[in-house]
């Protein structure tokens, strides 16, 4: 019963950080729930955290554990694990689970109206009569002209599918007895 449970609450955070497009890894520390009350002090910054495949050899306890989806990079979820571990005073990591999957989804561009120019050229001789001092006359003359319109042209929207990869991860954080 409770791990149906589980797996909403972890899929509600797993959407939540997609929505909230995770730039920084402190922001993940949402994610990370403590399973021991005793707190520990940070780590310094410089600090390299382990992050093992299995158990370690030595003996340790679990402190806490990180565990969310993103669309990151697999760097910036080992910079995750690394910050988390480091903030709540842990000496390294066990990666539990991690899973990439590719999601299809939909995307709209929508259409637009640009402006073309559409420059006119124009020449030729222009007659003309008039009445002048000496009585009527006629009169000759060339030109040239030059005029540009900007017509509207219509740029239809489209539809499109795109991939998602997904990372998800699951580490225990570990002190040293």
């Amino acid at each position: 019963m409770l791990k149906p449970a589980f797996h909403r609450v972890l899929l509600a955070l797993s959407l939540a950080i997609i929505l909230s497009g995770c730039e920084s890894v402190s922001s993940t520390s949402q994610f990370y729930r403590p399973s021991t009350a005793q707190v520990f002090p940070p780590k310094p910054k410089d600090y390299s955290v382990p992050i093992f495949s299995k158990p370690p050899d030595r003996p340790y306890s679990v402190i806490g554990r990180l565990s969310f989806t993103a669309n990151s990079s697999y760097g910036f979820m080992i910079r995750a694990i690394q910050y988390n571990a480091r903030l709540h005073g842990g000496d390294a990591a066990i990666m539990l689970h991690e899973d990439t999957e590719q999601r299809p989804y939909n995307y709209y561009v929508p259409g637009y109206t640009s402006y073309v120019p559409v420059t006119t050229y124009s020449f030729g001789t222009a007659n003309s009569r008039y009445c002048g001092p000496d009585g009527p006359a006629r009169r000759s003359e060339y030109g040239t002209s030059t005029s540009t319109t900007y017509l509207p042209t219509f740029n239809p929207g489209y539809m499109g599918v795109g991939m998602l990869t997904l990372r998800s991860i699951d580490a225990s954080i570990i002190r040293y007895r």
